[in-house]
């Protein structure tokens, strides 16, 4: 039988490249949106530009005369609609899919789980109909549509380049500087797009995954949390990683997370009574996430947990489960995240940040310091080479 876990890696990896593939078409369809807000934006910021040059006061009521900001902030919101349309097309289409791919890989991964079937043995998968998965493609977690969060862009785009534009005027800031803080704007509206693309696709698969484990309740026992663990995981899903959880519990995952559920299956004995009491146990055991870190290499676990961290755990001031948080969102649900240190330990966090911190000044120190002495060292040699830098002869 193929290894479970490697199958799960394989499925995880099929999972992010489709979520890749979509957030590539997005990115590519903002691309065009951001040209044709920074057209628009360019022509304002030469229109300020050429007023101050008249030696006009470019003020916040002079954007509004002449409704110059309210142009581009109906432009902005246009754009930003027809991109939330688009994301919310991209992304409902994505659920689907992820909803059929995680009904597939838990049938494939429960059998791998179960083993090999004693002879005579027949297990059969119950798939889920139709309508028990309709609410996990174009809804979010709270059950409110997935479009109504994307129809959130327009307005908050809106909003921030508004703010840059009154607060750069106001403060008689640069038009390129104005300008950049507008794209930065826009900027943060994909960051959230792509954001809100990864977690909806992830959830619909998982929650698809989960609901088909729970249909074929008379093989699983539960399910078990299986994280990536690699470099860019955080530490709460490291601390998750191989933990035992019961039918009725959610992998509540935090934001863009990428954990999924390895199914947990019954024994033979227990499927098949008095019958399988003698079958092999064949059900396959995960190293947990604390006994996988701890064997890592130091400067992995340093990286890993950061410098001040990794000093409080190699002290014994917690244990890796106490990295561990919950919160609830009401529009995302409950989710895990990465406490911190001083959340941890309270007051006596400092005695491990208060030394990477003096570390890192004096590192910027030392880095400043280094560049003012090349600095000097360089100035005379520039200096000679002006002075014996032949002249260019006269006309």
């Amino acid at each position: 039988m193929p290894d479970i876990y490697g199958i799960a890696a394989e499925f995880r990896r099929q999972l992010l490249d489709h979520d890749r593939a979509v957030a590539r078409e997005l990115i590519d369809y903002y691309g065009g949106v951001y040209r044709r807000l920074q057209q628009q934006t360019d022509s304002l910021m030469r229109q300020i530009a050429d007023a101050r040059e008249r030696g006009e006061e470019v003020s916040p009521a002079w954007l509004y005369r002449a409704e110059r900001l309210r142009l581009l902030q109906d432009q902005v919101q246009a754009e930003m609609q027809r991109f939330a349309d688009y994301a919310g097309d991209q992304i409902t289409e994505a659920q689907r899919a992820a909803v059929e791919m995680g009904q597939q890989h838990a049938e494939q991964l429960a059998l791998a789980g179960l083993g090999e079937p004693p002879p005579g043995v027949i297990v059969t998968w119950a798939r889920l109909p139709r309508d028990a998965v309709t609410d996990l493609v174009g809804f979010l977690h709270d059950g409110s549509p997935l479009r109504d969060l994307l129809d959130e862009l327009g307005p908050e785009a809106s909003r921030a380049v508004r703010d840059a534009l009154v607060a750069g005027v106001a403060t008689g800031q640069n038009p390129r500087v104005i300008a950049r803080q507008i794209r930065q704007a826009l900027g943060g509206n994909l960051v959230r797009a792509l954001r809100i693309s990864r977690t909806e696709i992830l959830r619909s698969y998982r929650e698809a995954s989960h609901r088909s484990y729970q249909a074929n309740d008379d093989i699983m026992e539960g399910w078990i949390w299986h994280s990536a663990k690699d470099r860019r995981t955080c530490m709460s899903c490291i601390a998750m990683h191989g933990t035992k959880h019961r039918l009725d519990e959610r992998l509540d995952d935090h934001v863009s997370g990428r954990c999924t559920a390895i199914p947990l299956t019954k024994s033979w004995e227990e499927i098949l009574g008095s019958k399988g009491r003698d079958i092999q146990e064949t059900r396959p055991q995960i190293e947990l996430g604390a006994d996988w870190f701890a064997r890592q290499p130091e400067d992995v676990q340093r990286a890993m947990m950061g410098p001040a961290k990794y000093a409080a755990w190699k002290s014994g001031a917690f244990d890796l489960e106490d990295l561990v948080g919950r919160t609830r969102d009401p529009r995302w649900g409950t989710m895990r995240h990465e406490r911190s240190l001083r959340d941890i330990l309270g007051e006596q966090a400092g005695q491990y940040l208060d030394p990477v911190r003096r570390a890192a000044v004096e590192k910027a120190a030392a880095t400043r310091a280094a560049g003012l002495a090349a600095a000097g060292r360089r100035a005379p040699e520039q200096a000679e080479a002006r002075v014996r830098r032949p002249r260019s002869p006269s006309p």
